[in-house]
């Protein structure tokens, strides 16, 4: 009996450590964001890897060479490192160049994921005394607490005989300097003549080798940014600087992702999609003393624009992710943004600065955003306030048979044609969504009851009042109209975010989604932000809201709203329109063609808003549902055949895995099964 028993003991021990190794494994990996470069359509200027206080664009088609640097206040616009070898007494360059006789290593292919670029390369030639043969693999590094990156390589010598080997950086410091935070717009700032000079320091180890057949060794280098050349060392050594950035981004990916669960399916397209999504949000964090939030989450920023906080991308977009992954950071966020006064500006720089102007959707970003939080977290008064006083003085805005002019281009989507100005579907209808979201908050925190219910009989009064003066019955859409009585019917995806708005009728939804075909909105990578069919308006060179694509976060809001208005067969075929991205882009761009992969190379490179694939995934397709009451429900409308697991769905401090398909469910909160069976609403706390 006792041999049984320690048997046992000994067996319950073993499967406790076990368990606690795997309890004890991060939910998220870095390496779980991963991207082939082969398999990139990205133009050059678009390929960036940040940490958070750095970004740097690597060159392609080599193994070593770096690009722009950015770390605002610094920019390093026009830098440019190139290596150089020589190799037994031979040069050997790491430069792209055509022919078959080039002494240059070639490149092979790398790795992309959020806090460093990898790349391989191979050196197999002939020369007067003998073989050199070797390959390089190259860590490109971004540093996470000083303006600069490092680069790790190692060299293995394949030949039979001993390579001697140094590096040599030939350095082009372009125009570093510090420029003020407030000119870090949606545009890097220019070169201005007041701007304060920096010098390039570089750092080396291991630049000669010695490297035995067969044998391996690294080396580093490291450049930084600073006032004096010289003025940078390194004392406890480079490989000190990787373990420091190492650190701090497993800091972040703490925090940060602690509450976004893990997407497994056996849909390849799916999952790679989700965690595209995912790494989207993730580089958009940024944490610099320099900045007057810290961290902060902006709306682009890789390539030095974006550097903003633009309410209409961060809180306008998946502000339900936005606020899952920012927690309690948020906050800060949203108070700076009331701080810059919303009246007059639409985002702020991170010193704090009022940006742009009183844009005709920040009523309903903001509120989108606070009442993510309050579902999330709870209803904070003073921002329930800033709600309340930009959603009422919208309705001081001049108006004509209810519906608000809310001017021309710059206030609105800034087509490059007329059309889509002054007495708008969008935000008109959000006016009343707004309403609604503002009385729901007001009831949660026993604000005076009269204010609320006048609250909402004005939201279904404005609802009647558009269906009137906006409803085009002949073309089964909703029009824009001018002062003067001049009429625009502009076939813009933007009109399909009036299905949650609650102003449209059933009959409206059938006309509307009538126009979601093939070759008018939908095409085979994406969704065109006017209908190809609209001759008037449609163009493809502002691919943004013009037409021939459109802006990241459309076409996932599209399908989100698909979801919920209970069509999950075309809300999964919107989707999977945008899936080569999973696997043919590092991050989500600001904007991508529909007709082609690929996005424009004038355009940001990034965008927080991708932010909204995962939202599509999450609150669409597995329909969780954070309410205002602090429950959580569910309603999967899966179209797919294919199982689907979302494990580790953190809300209110409870922990919540699914499985799902098209016909079945199970929901397990906090590791007991809470329901399964065929999917249905199902309310798990």
């Amino acid at each position: 009996m006792r041999i049984r028993f320690a048997g046992a003991s000994l067996l319950l021990f073993l499967v406790t450590c076990f368990c606690s190794r795997l309890m004890a494994q991060p939910k998220w990996r870095l390496e779980d964001f991963s991207a082939d470069l082969n398999r990139l359509v990205i133009s050059p200027g678009q390929l960036w890897v940040g940490s958070g206080y750095t970004s740097v664009n690597p060159v392609l088609n080599s193994v070593l060479g770096v690009g722009d640097v950015m770390a605002p206040p610094v920019s390093g616009r026009g830098f440019k490192l190139e290596a150089r070898f020589i190799a037994n007494g031979d040069t050997i360059r790491d430069h792209f160049v055509w022919g078959s006789k080039v002494r240059n290593i070639l490149y092979t292919g790398g790795q992309w994921q959020p806090d460093r670029i990898t790349r391989r390369g191979t050196y197999h030639r002939m020369h007067e005394d003998g073989l050199i043969s070797f390959e390089i693999n190259s860590h490109l590094i971004p540093l996470a607490d000083k303006p600069g990156f490092l680069i790790r390589y190692e060299v293995k010598n394949r030949a039979t005989v001993a390579l001697n080997l140094a590096m040599f950086p030939l350095v082009t410091p372009g125009k570093p300097a510090v420029y003020p935070m407030k000119d870090w717009g949606f545009m890097p700032p220019a070169d201005m003549q007041n701007s304060d000079t920096l010098k390039v320091n570089v750092l080396q180890e291991g630049q000669g080798m010695n490297i035995p057949p067969q044998q391996s060794r690294t080396g580093y280098i490291a450049v930084v940014f600073a006032k004096d050349a010289g003025a940078v060392s390194a004392s406890g050594g480079l490989a000190a600087w990787e373990k420091e950035t190492a650190a701090i981004w497993e800091k972040r990916m703490g925090w940060a992702l602690k509450n976004i669960p893990v997407l497994k399916t056996n849909n390849a397209a799916l999952e790679s999609y989700y965690k595209r999504s995912i790494a989207s949000g993730l580089v958009c964090i940024w944490e610099k003393p320099d900045f007057k939030l810290q961290p902060t989450i902006v709306t682009s920023g890789l390539d030095g624009g974006g550097m903003n906080t633009y309410l209409w991308d961060v809180a306008g977009y998946a502000p339900g992710l936005v606020s899952m992954m920012m927690g309690d950071k948020l906050l800060d966020i949203a108070r700076t943004m009331t701080a810059i006064d919303l009246e007059k500006y639409y985002a702020f720089a991170q010193d704090g600065t009022g940006l742009g102007v009183r844009y005709a959707y920040s009523t309903a970003a903001f509120t989108s955003l606070v009442y993510a939080m309050a579902c999330q977290d709870s209803v904070y008064p003073d921002l329930f306030e800033q709600v309340k006083n930009l959603v009422l003085s919208d309705e001081k805005r001049p108006m004509e048979n209810g519906v608000i002019d809310y001017g021309g281009q710059h206030n609105l989507l800034e087509m490059r044609g007329m059309g889509w100005e002054h007495m708008v579907p969008s935000p008109n209808a959000e006016r009343v969504w707004c309403l609604r979201r503002l009385a729901d908050m007001g009831e949660k925190i026993g604000y005076d009851k009269t204010a609320i219910q006048q609250w909402r009989k004005k939201a279904e009064v404005i609802a009647a009042d558009i269906r009137n003066a906006l409803w085009d019955e002949t073309a089964g859409w909703f029009c824009c109209k001018y002062p003067g009585g001049h009429k625009e019917t502009v076939y813009s995806i933007q009109v399909f975010d009036m299905l949650s708005t609650g102003v449209c009728t059933p009959e409206m939804k059938k006309r509307m989604l009538e126009q979601l075909e093939e070759g008018k909105f939908l095409f085979p990578y994406g969704v065109s932000s006017v209908s190809k069919a609209d001759s008037i308006h449609y163009e493809v060179t502002d691919t943004d809201w013009g037409g021939g694509g459109a802006y990241s976060g459309d076409l996932p809001q599209l399908a989100l709203d698909l979801y919920h208005e209970n069509l999950p067969g075309k809300a999964w075929d919107v989707l999977q329109r945008q899936f080569w991205m999973g696997t043919q882009l590092p991050y989500f761009p600001q904007e991508h063609y529909c007709d082609r992969p690929g996005s424009p190379s004038f355009k940001r490179s990034n965008v927080v808003a991708g932010l909204m694939g995962a939202a599509a995934v999450l609150y669409g397709m597995a329909g969780l549902e954070p309410r205002l009451d602090g429950s959580l429900w569910i309603h999967p409308r899966s179209a797919i055949k294919d199982k689907v697991e979302i494990k580790g769905f953190v809300h209110r401090e409870h922990v919540v895995d699914v499985e799902f398909s098209a016909s079945y469910c199970k929901v397990i909160l906090d590791g007991k099964i809470k329901y399964q069976g065929k999917p249905a609403t199902v309310k798990i706390f």
